[in-house]
């Protein structure tokens, strides 16, 4: 069985410092804070700690948030949001010593939600 990123990676505690770092670079700009404005930030980063785990390989019985197009209904969230949002994510990544190859799978499988998340 081929090891997945999110095995290589040590597992939930990995994926916990890189959705906790992701945040904290997150709410330090003013136009994405605005996104979690009365927004219960614990729950939402087990949700995404549960997403990136899937995003990493985990097998996906283990997610249980709601469908990312539901998520975002009515965010208005725009593609510059969305796109600095990935770059966040991918600073994260490379904070946590994510190989350059293993950030590009992992945020393509992010990108690719795009259209879901998006101007809902």
């Amino acid at each position: 069985m081929e090891q997945t990123l999110f095995d290589k990676y040590g597992g939930v505690p990995a994926v916990t410092t890189i959705v906790r770092d992701f945040y904290k670079r997150v709410m330090k700009r003013p136009n994405l804070r605005r996104y979690f404005v009365d927004v219960k930030m614990e729950d939402l980063i087990m949700h995404q700690i549960a997403f990136v785990s899937l995003a990493m390989g985990k097998v996906p019985h283990d997610y249980a948030g709601r469908d990312m197009k539901s998520a975002h209904a009515g965010l208005r969230i725009t593609s510059a949001s969305f796109e600095l949002a990935v770059d966040l994510l991918k600073d994260a990544l490379v904070a946590a010593s994510v190989e350059p190859q293993d950030v590009d799978t992992i945020t393509r499988t992010v990108n690719a939600l795009k259209s879901q998340i998006v101007g809902q």
